[in-house]
Parts: C-alpha cells; sequence; structure tokens
C-alpha cells in the first residue's frame, strides 16, 4: 500500500473511489451516534500476507453500532510497516527491486485530491481485517483538503514571524480525528454486511502543505499485485515467510541496502 502526498504543482489523478471507500462515505452521516472508548495499549500482531510486518502502538477501541450482534471492539494500528514492506518489494527509482512492468495495467483501489494554496491536501489508507478468515476484509482510501490561513505573529524580541494556521501539529492531530472516524465507519459497514466483524485496523495518513500560489495533491493507493516466485526465498515454505521478520526476508533476497523508510504515520510535510 502507498500513501504519498506528491510533489508540490503536481496535478494529481483523476478521482477514482473504491466500492469501499463508496460504502464507507455513505455512513459518515451516521458516525455521531458511535460512541469511542478510552485509549489502551495494544499487542503485536500478523496477517498472513505480511510476514512479521506488523507492530502495534496505542489503539482506540471503537464500539461496535448497537445493530451488531455483539460488542467487538476495533483496534487499531499503524500501518507505516505495511507500507515499508512495499517499499522494499518494488525498491525506488534509483534501486529497482521488482517494479511492475513498464506500462503495465496495474489494478488498484484509489482516491485523489489537487489543492490550490494556501491549503493542506491530506491522503487517508486503512485495511480491515475480517474475523472470519473465510470473509474479505475492507480496504479504506480517503483523501481531503484543510483549507490554511496566513497570518503573522512575533517572537520574543518583536520581530515578525509568519505562520499559518492550522500549524502541522494541529493537521497531525485532525489526522487523528479522521482515524476514529474512519474506525466508527468500519463497524458500520461490517454491522451493515451480514453482520460483519472486524477486530483489526492498519491505518496511515500523510498531508502536505501548499503555500500561497502554490498547488498540492495527496494520492492514496492500494495496487493488487501478485507476490512473484523470486520475492520469495529458495527453500522458504509460507510458514516460514510469515514468521520472518521483514530485515530477514529482504536480507535472503537482495544484497543491496535500501535507505530506511523515509515516512511516518501523520506526518504533515511542508508545513511552515
Amino acid at each position: 500500500m502507498t500513501v504519498l502526498p506528491s510533489t508540490r504543482g503536481r496535478p494529481a489523478a483523476a478521482d477514482v473511489p473504491s466500492d469501499a471507500v463508496t460504502a464507507t462515505l455513505a455512513y459518515f452521516s451516521a458516525i455521531a451516534s458511535v460512541k469511542v472508548s478510552v485509549i489502551r495499549g495494544g499487542s503485536p500482531a500478523s496477517v498472513a500476507f505480511a510476514p512479521g510486518l506488523l507492530v502495534s502502538r496505542p489503539v482506540w477501541a471503537a464500539a461496535c453500532p448497537a445493530a451488531a450482534a455483539d460488542t467487538t471492539t476495533l483496534d487499531v494500528y499503524d500501518a507505516t510497516p505495511l507500507l515499508d514492506a512495499t517499499y522494499r518489494l518494488f525498491g525506488t527509482v534509483d534501486s529497482q527491486r521488482h517494479p511492475p512492468l513498464p506500462g503495465a495495467h496495474v489494478i488498484c483501489a484509489n482516491k485523489s485530491i489537487t489543492v490550490r494554496g494556501p491549503s493542506y491536501a491530506w491522503a487517508f489508507i486503512a485495511i480491515a481485517i475480517a474475523d472470519d478468515p473465510n470473509e474479505s476484509n475492507l480496504f479504506i482510501e480517503d483523501c481531503g483538503e484543510f483549507p490554511a490561513r496566513p497570518y503573522e505573529t512575533y517572537d520574543q524580541g518583536g520581530h515578525p514571524v509568519k505562520t499559518v494556521f492550522p500549524t502541522g501539529d494541529q493537521v497531525s492531530d485532525l489526522l487523528l480525528k479522521h482515524e476514529y472516524a474512519v474506525a466508527k465507519s468500519v463497524q458500520l459497514c461490517g454491522a451493515d454486511y451480514r453482520m460483519k466483524a472486524y477486530s483489526k485496523m492498519y491505518a496511515v495518513s500523510r498531508a502536505v502543505y501548499a503555500a500561497p500560489g502554490e498547488v498540492g495533491s495527496a494520492l492514496a493507493c492500494a495496487p493488487y499485485v501478485l507476490l512473484a516466485q523470486n520475492d520469495v526465498p529458495h527453500q522458504w515454505t509460507a510458514d516460514k515467510l510469515v514468521d520472518s521478520k521483514l530485515t530477514a526476508w529482504q536480507s535472503a533476497l537482495w544484497s543491496d541496502k535500501l535507505k530506511p523508510y523515509p515516512f511516518k504515520d501523520r506526518e504533515v510535510v511542508g508545513a511552515p
């Protein structure tokens, strides 16, 4: 999965929301009726397609809607390790590993936005894991805008300092609040569709600031790709792949060393 606020001034792709996004947005009007409990700690977790990639952080326990059959909570984890795995699988422009073929038509779910400054463009992506392994999981891609207002303040010496409202820290807090909303919408979607239960969601978001006279864009994209045979180390079983750490998998396949994944959850790029 990839969440990439693009370079300022570069136009974003056309909006193509996935069915999951469309279904999710339909429930935002009902979100206010769902309560969210206090923050509590989470435990490490993993899923079959991500060998040892998922790490825990404090999670939010979103109460299941009253229409659901039980009171299952939804634990929200940082999805940055999943983006890190994608980064290490595909590589970079300067150090390619197994990128999609040039000109290939890669099926994906995506959403994008382009804004005129002063404003923030943000992108959010998540996957909710169904409790029943026979049920499908839920991908969510979302993008939006936080309009900004430049103004001047003064330092202790009385010198003017240019800043903007909201600040980068405030935008990061707004992204966290949006994560709450998405968690609640996931529960509502599950309750509406055959009372499906989700107990885990992995989410990540980023934002980019466009100053006056600039254009900013954000893209959330989940490409649907199969793991190539050459991406499984020789004599590794599926169980070993699932149980191995990302560093062990990478070392078994590639001698080159990519730099650490450069982004983090709720990062705000370019804020004054």
